[in-house]
């Protein structure tokens, strides 16, 4: 007896199960039906084909969630962190997005994952920073709510004024009168 799908042999794996039960009847079991899994199962006894079932696989749906922060303004500068915590570790891979592009990991931006929980810190926030963060797998979509960031106060710089003050003494001799000294004072506004 052979077990076949779509006309080839069915081998088994960690994906596929099979068990002999008795002489007559063999257990297929899929672990994880994947699209792939769909298709025509049937058994070859003495090269006799015979149906045994066709496997319908009907994708996954997506499911999109908004993830709840307490807060979701900033001040230019301060650091956000975005912890996603599962109550066991997800099967699925899931990737970072930031406005629908990969977070790409630098001096400012980490992402980590650890077991079941999966954190996204962005330091000394940046105007560019806004928008949607987004942890992403096949099946599941967690966005956050748009995040704004202030910018930091220009502190107007205050005016500064000099005042240069110089002195200039001019001596002036004239032949019959004494000799007079006369200082004049200038005062000079440099901004």
């Amino acid at each position: 007896m052979v077990l076949l799908k779509d006309g080839k042999e069915l081998k088994p794996s960690d994906h596929v199960k099979i068990t002999a039960t008795s002489p007559t009847t063999t257990e297929v079991e899929i672990f994880k039906v994947k699209l792939e899994d769909e298709g025509d199962y049937t058994v070859k006894v003495k090269d006799v084909e015979q149906p045994l079932v066709r496997l319908k696989v009907h994708p996954k749906p997506v499911v999109r969630r908004e993830m709840q922060l307490p807060k979701t303004h900033f001040n230019e500068k301060e650091t956000l962190t975005i912890v996603c915590q599962f109550d066991a570790r997800p099967e699925e891979a899931f990737i970072f997005l930031h406005n629908e592009q990969p977070i790409v990991p630098d001096s400012r931006v980490t992402t980590t994952v650890e077991d079941n929980k999966y954190t996204i810190v962005v330091k000394d926030l940046r105007p560019e920073d806004e928008g949607v963060y987004t942890l992403k797998s096949d099946h599941l979509i967690l966005d956050t709510p748009s995040i704004t960031i202030a910018p930091e106060e220009k502190k107007p710089q205050p005016e500064t004024t000099t005042v240069e003050e110089e002195e200039e003494t001019i001596t002036i001799e004239t032949p019959q009168a004494p000799i007079v000294e006369e200082v004049i004072y200038f005062n000079e506004i440099i901004s």
